[in-house]
C-alpha cells in the first residue's frame, strides 16, 4: 500500500511469510426366656436339628438395621441408655412419655424384665460422607491459532464467498497470512499491510494482535478503494500492490 491518496500503494517488496478406574448354613436354637422368676429356659440344640444340605449362597447388601417396636429392660438399663442406644426421637422425656403405664415408679426407677415401647426410633446416625471430589475445573477455550489455515478460514467467514479467492491471494502475497508481518521499509503492517497500521484502528482498538479486525479493515479497503476483492486483485497483478 502506497500513499494517503490510495490508502496502499506499493512502497517496497512485501514479505512473504507462509505458515502451520460353602458357608455351611446352622440351624440356630430357639431360645425362649421366661420373665419372672422359676421359669425354666428350654434350647434347642444344633445336634437335635435336622441336617441340611449347603446351598450356594448369594451376596447381597444387608438391609439398613430396623429399630425394635419394643424393649425388654436388662439389668444396668436407664431409661436414657435405653433411649440413646435405640435412638428413640425425644430421648429419655419421651420414652418415658410412652411408658408411663409401666413405669409406675417414675422414670428413675425401672425393673429389669420391663417391656418398654419405643415408639418412632430415630435412624441411626449416618457415617459421614467422603468429602465430595472437586469439581474438575474447566481449561479456558484456548484462542484460535493464527495459522495460515486458521486465519484464512477466519476469513472465509468474513468475505463474501465469490470474492474469497481474489481476498486470500492479495493477504498471501502481502502479509503470508502473518497477523504482524512489518515492512522493515516503510513501516507496513498486519495481513493486508496497512500503512500506516493504525489507520486500522477504525475497525477495531485491538488491530494490532487481532486477526478478524486486520480482515474486517481489510475487506472495507478493498471495497472503498477498488469497488471489491476482485478488483483490487486484478490491480495487484498489474501493480504488484495495490
Amino acid at each position: 500500500m502506497g500513499e494517503e491518496s490510495h490508502f496502499m500503494l506499493p512502497v517496497n517488496a512485501r514479505p512473504s511469510l507462509f505458515a502451520v478406574g460353602s458357608i455351611k448354613r446352622i440351624v440356630a436354637a430357639a431360645v425362649v426366656v421366661g420373665v419372672g422368676a422359676g421359669v425354666p429356659v428350654v434350647a434347642a440344640t444344633a445336634a437335635n436339628a435336622a441336617p441340611v444340605k449347603s446351598a450356594p449362597v448369594h451376596s447381597v447388601q444387608a438391609a439398613a438395621p430396623q429399630a425394635p417396636a419394643g424393649y425388654t429392660v436388662q439389668s444396668g438399663d436407664s431409661l436414657t441408655k435405653i433411649a440413646t442406644t435405640h435412638h428413640v426421637q425425644g430421648g429419655w422425656q419421651k420414652l418415658y412419655d410412652l411408658n408411663k403405664s409401666v413405669l409406675t415408679d417414675g422414670p428413675d426407677k425401672i425393673h429389669p424384665g420391663q417391656h418398654l415401647t419405643l415408639g418412632g426410633a430415630a435412624p441411626a446416625p449416618a457415617a459421614a460422607s467422603a468429602k465430595p471430589a472437586a469439581a474438575t475445573p474447566v481449561a479456558a477455550a484456548a484462542p484460535v491459532a493464527n495459522t495460515p489455515a486458521a486465519l484464512q478460514a477466519l476469513a472465509a467467514s468474513i468475505v463474501p464467498a465469490n470474492q474469497l479467492a481474489s481476498f486470500d491471494q492479495i493477504i498471501s502475497h502481502e502479509s503470508g497470512w502473518n497477523i504482524h508481518a512489518t515492512n522493515p521499509s516503510s513501516g507496513a503492517y498486519g495481513l493486508p499491510q496497512a500503512l500506516p497500521g493504525n489507520k486500522m484502528a477504525s475497525a477495531g482498538s485491538d488491530w494490532q494482535n487481532n486477526p478478524a479486525t486486520q480482515l474486517k479493515w481489510a475487506l472495507q479497503y478493498m471495497n472503498t478503494v477498488y469497488g471489491s476483492p476482485n478488483a483490487a486483485w486484478a490491480f495487484w497483478q498489474v501493480h504488484h500492490a495495490y
